[in-house]
């Protein structure tokens, strides 16, 4: 009997470590990263001005609209410190990234960005929608 569980032990402990280490698919990476911007929204304490691009971003500047937000993350007053850092953290992941990025090195060759300092100057509230509305155009373009 005492074998038993040893093995039925072992079993969980090996699928445990298992569905840790195996790497989340883009559209669960993204799904998080729009909850942790969810609930960012709720911890935010006040008002305070950022660039945000807008929901008119031309495509192959994707990737730079995400860095412009992500740049900017820690600096909204908010009382989840920690929650402000993974979704930084989260946000800087090669798999959000090429998620939100789905143009090709010619293409982002052919267009010219905008720095993250000539997008309009918007309150956090907006500033948070814009970074919500990026993410989930990401999540509706996969397959």
């Amino acid at each position: 009997m005492r074998t038993f569980f040893s093995f039925v032990l072992c079993a969980l402990l090996a699928m445990t470590c298992w569905a840790e280490t195996t790497p989340a698919t883009t559209k669960e990476m993204l799904q998080v990263a729009i909850r942790q911007v969810t609930q960012l929204k709720t911890t935010k304490q006040s008002d305070s001005l950022f660039y945000s691009p807008t929901t008119g971003i031309e495509d192959c500047c994707s990737w730079s609209a995400l860095e412009c937000f992500s740049s900017q993350l820690l600096s909204i007053p908010t009382s989840n410190k920690a929650l402000q850092a993974k979704l930084r953290k989260t946000l800087s992941k090669k798999i959000i990234v090429s998620s939100v990025d789905r143009c090709t090195v010619e293409q982002k060759a052919k267009v010219n960005c905008q720095p993250c300092n000539s997008y309009p100057m918007i309150e956090s509230n907006e500033f948070m929608k814009n970074l919500l509305t990026l993410l989930q155009k990401s999540f509706m373009q996969l397959p």
